[in-house]
């Protein structure tokens, strides 16, 4: 009888013991009545690493599932069968009782896994914590090595998206985290109360028996068994061109194989876990630095142990790309030349028909000049896979849909008509913004810099693809693009986790949808540091084919996608403007808003004018003469004020609503340009002066 025999037979007979006993029973009153109906085999009484007997591990796993199905209810220590249960037993004969187990199970997981989280491994995180049910514990820890994450990160998502049994998850020494809260605030009774009313048993030192925890090796073995095996494949890219000074690309594709050399790494059994591949490379190249050794551990992981059957494979040589497919395992063999030590049979696609470089299609040209020996390319499978169908090679997987071709939408008379500005100049910048993939719009403050990004922004792109970010002095790279910060850990100290930034998130989404646009506007870009900000970005501003190794990720073949663009506000009258270097000047395209010059002139007066169709306009309707007054006496020209200030309708409702924005919004700017300057400087901007030069005769014959 098979695994998944034996594993419905446990099933089946537990549903039954339930329902001939006619009440609840006890988790070893269960087990003990399904020892008495099966024959049980040596193998399946023998006891694992824990002292666990083997078959009722499997069962309480079962059961488990059965709990989050509605078949059963396990608590304060009994066990029952539901309604639903007692139909199922009618319904699903034989093994076909955990064949709809599994398929409602599978159900809750895939709706699991269409929650809105940024990265998938969350769902994986849900899924493992629907299998801790009454009786089990599980921490921190073994979530973490599940899905490749750090335990703070596990605290601190399950701090912000709580789960009605997240006090099962507990320390690596099975004591209460110092940090738990209750996911419902009425609750009262403590954690341990609650474990040990489902069966949970505590040590005088208040340690949950380790006997009831589920580990890490039985998520593995519980979601293999129950979610859906991944079907995409991966694709690398191994360089072979420079071995120890030699081309071993022709080598690989005569004898059909890839290799790494691994010249000083010992013979080593595979396969292996990364932390024993980790000893051996610390050992091996302790001559090395740190740096090297950390490269080789990256690069030996994921040749022996990412690559799988059936993977992709990319290769180059003077400049030419060849394509393969994965076709065995690792291992290892002591080479003659100790060019070669580590090795995977390859079936070859194209090893008579090389691609140019020139010829390969984005952005896997800007992959290809990332340095290290292996690189993980799955993020760009769709290329490669692209790349054989126009080799004309068979794939496993249907060809990709074609893709939109990312554009923008044009400029329609709807929005130029909204925003009072003429159509076609708005065209002209958002055609800059495509071509340059960087805009800086500058000018006085209130010419609607910020406004107008916000709107061609929402314009181009869909709301989820826009963020806004504002610059201040002490913004820094960390805060604009990743960096590490603090969390708290299972024993309530802090450890620091290396979080994204607002930029790396726009662009890890733009990733995943390249047809459409994604805008980032940065508000008041210049007052930052912008070289400390930006930090090696810099160079991916204006080489958008080429990648980079990042500041704090391991990440070395960082890209900027072509869908990303940048639209930034400065404000001239700010003279942290001067700061601003030829590098980012270079970078950038830069659009002047002033109001002198088109778009801005007549904004105010277009803006009156619908207000006064609309019978809006009570009051100060000679507020487009005054600003152009106000801007006709002010000497420096970055300190003209656009008509931002003006543009409110309560302005006009009220008849000292327009001093009061003068003597609280304008003056006190253009105080500050004037500080020390003579009183009467400043008296000739008051709304009583202006008036007076409008109603003064023209000297003008």
């Amino acid at each position: 009888m098979t695994f998944a025999d034996r594993n419905a037979l446990y099933l089946r007979t537990a549903m039954e013991v339930l329902r001939e006993s006619g009440g609840p029973l006890t988790r070893n009153d269960v087990a003990e009545r399904i020892s008495d109906r099966l024959d049980l085999t040596e193998d399946e009484l023998i006891l694992d690493e824990r002292g666990r007997v083997k078959w009722r591990v499997q069962m309480g796993f079962r059961t488990s599932e059965a709990v989050t199905v509605g078949w059963l209810t396990k608590g304060g220590g009994s066990w029952t069968i539901t309604e639903a249960g007692l139909q199922a037993l009618l319904d699903f004969p034989g093994t076909e009782l955990l064949t709809e187990l599994r398929r409602l199970y599978r159900a809750r997981g895939q709706a699991v896994s269409k929650r809105q989280y940024r990265d998938p491994r969350w769902a994986t995180v849900l899924s493992a914590l629907e299998l801790v049910g009454p009786g089990n514990w599980t921490t921190y820890g073994d979530l973490a090595e599940l899905v490749g994450m750090s335990g703070q990160a596990i605290g601190g998502f399950m701090t912000e998206h709580p789960t009605t049994n997240g006090y099962r998850v507990m320390t690596v020494n099975g004591t209460i985290s110092p940090n738990f809260q209750w996911w419902d605030p009425n609750r009262t009774e403590t954690p341990r109360e609650v474990l040990e009313a489902e069966g949970v048993e505590f040590d005088e030192r208040g340690r949950a028996n380790p006997s009831q925890r589920l580990t890490v090796a039985d998520f593995r073995e519980l979601l293999a068994d129950l979610l859906p095996q991944p079907t995409s494949k991966r694709a690398w890219l191994v360089r072979g061109s420079s071995v120890e000074g030699r081309d071993l690309v022709p080598v690989w594709l005569r004898k059909g194989s890839v290799s790494l050399a691994a010249s000083g790494l010992r013979a080593i059994t595979l396969p292996i876990s990364r932390a024993e591949l980790k000893s051996f490379v610390d050992e091996d190249y302790q001559h090395k630095p740190y740096s090297a050794r950390e490269a080789k551990v990256a690069e030996f992981e994921a040749f022996c142990n990412g690559m799988r059957d059936g993977d992709l494979v990319l290769t180059t040589t003077q400049g030419k790309t060849y394509v393969g497919r994965i076709t065995g395992d690792a291992e290892y063999v002591s080479s003659s030349d100790q060019r070669s030590n580590l090795r995977r049979t390859v079936d070859w696609l194209n090893d008579t028909r090389p691609v140019p470089f020139a010829k390969l299609p984005d952005p896997l040209p800007a992959m290809l000049h990332n340095q290290s020996d292996v690189v993980n390319l799955t993020g760009n499978l769709a290329a490669v896979e692209a790349l054989l169908h126009d080799l004309d090679v068979d794939v496993e997987t249907p060809a990709p849909a074609p893709q939109k071709p990312l554009e923008f939408k044009p400029i329609s008379p709807e929005l130029a008509y909204e925003l009072m500005v003429d159509q076609a100049w708005l065209q002209r910048q958002t055609d800059l913004l495509w071509h340059r993939r960087q805009l800086i719009l500058y000018g006085p403050p209130g010419t609607g810099k910020t406004f107008l990004a916000r709107k061609i922004a929402q314009h181009l792109a869909e709301p989820s693809a826009v963020k806004l970010v504002q610059f201040h002095p002490s913004y820094t790279y960390e805060d604009f693009f990743e960096g590490f910060r603090p969390m708290p850990r299972d024993d309530g100290q802090l450890a620091f986790e290396l979080r994204p930034g607002p930029f790396r998130a726009l662009v890890d989404d733009a990733r995943q949808h390249p047809s459409d646009p994604y805008i980032l506007i940065i508000d008041e870009i210049n007052r930052a540091n912008l070289a400390k900000v930006f930090g090696e970005l810099y160079f991916l501003l204006e080489y958008r084919d080429d990648s980079i190794s990042l500041l704090y990720s391991t990440e070395a073949d960082f890209t900027l996608p072509k869908n990303v663009f940048v639209i930034g506000t400065m404000n001239t009258t700010d003279r942290s403007i001067a700061l601003v270097d030829a590098a980012i000047r270079r970078r950038f395209a830069f659009v002047e808003l002033h109001p002198s010059l088109p778009p801005t002139p007549g904004l105010l007066r277009e803006w009156l004018r619908r207000r006064d169709e609309a019978g809006e306009i009570v009051y100060h309707a000679d507020a487009p003469d005054l600003l152009d007054a106000l801007n006709r006496a002010i000497d420096d020209r970055d300190l003209a004020i656009g008509p931002s200030y003006l543009m409110h309708s309560y302005v006009y409702q009220r008849p000292d609503a327009l001093a009061e924005v003068w003597e609280t919004s304008i003056l006190p700017l253009l105080e500050e340009h004037h500080y020390g300057s003579p009183r009467e400087v400043l008296d000739r901007y008051r709304l009583d002066a202006l008036r007076k030069t409008l109603d003064a005769p023209s000297t003008e014959s």
